[in-house]
């Protein structure tokens, strides 16, 4: 078997299907020579915006999630679809989210949000030089924006019980960019 594609898929059947995603099943050839079977979601993506402003303060958006429960401190963040440029969702979920629109965008990097599960990969980019212009949020959503300091928006995302994976990991790419000699 080669060491480069250490599995080959020998069919793929879609189970379910919406806009966002759809549920899959893929029979593939193990690394011994056996058949196996992969339950997945096949996700083309999520993109983020790390919103700061000027003066160093940041926005972040407080959202309630209904699968939860409960609300969460996240950056604008939105699930794209198939034929979705990463940059645009990104802007999209800013001005709809945070009501802010911005005119510098910096990519920050992606990661893969539910590996053994999906094959999703969520994109940052950071947004700066930014002008409100008002949220447009759908009917499912329930969000409100919150201009904070850097160091407080930073613990709000840190501190919370449950705290939103993206958000984290977009978090760790600014730290990542910032280590790197980059200033806000």
């Amino acid at each position: 078997m080669n060491d480069d594609q250490p599995f080959r898929r020998l069919s793929r059947e879609v189970l379910v299907e919406n806009p966002w995603h759809r549920y899959c099943l893929d029979r593939y050839v193990r690394a011994d020579g056996s058949e196996g079977r992969y339950y997945y979601v096949d996700m083309p993506g999520s993109s983020a915006a790390i919103p700061v402003f000027d003066d160093g303060t940041m926005m972040l958006v407080r959202v309630h999630r209904y699968l939860l429960g409960c609300d969460l401190w996240e950056f604008p963040i939105g699930g794209m679809k198939h034929g979705d440029a990463p940059l645009h969702v990104a802007q999209e979920e800013l001005r709809q989210e945070a009501g802010l629109v911005a005119r510098d965008w910096t990519p920050l990097g992606h990661f893969a949000p539910y590996k053994g599960v999906s094959n999703e990969r969520c994109h940052f980019f950071l947004a700066r030089g930014l002008d409100e212009v008002g949220q447009d949020l759908e009917p499912s959503e329930r969000i409100t924006a919150h201009r904070l300091p850097f160091a407080e928006a930073r613990a709000r995302l840190l501190d919370q019980e449950c705290g939103d994976g993206q958000s984290l990991a977009g978090l760790l790419l600014l730290d990542r960019w910032l280590q790197r000699g980059n200033r806000l």
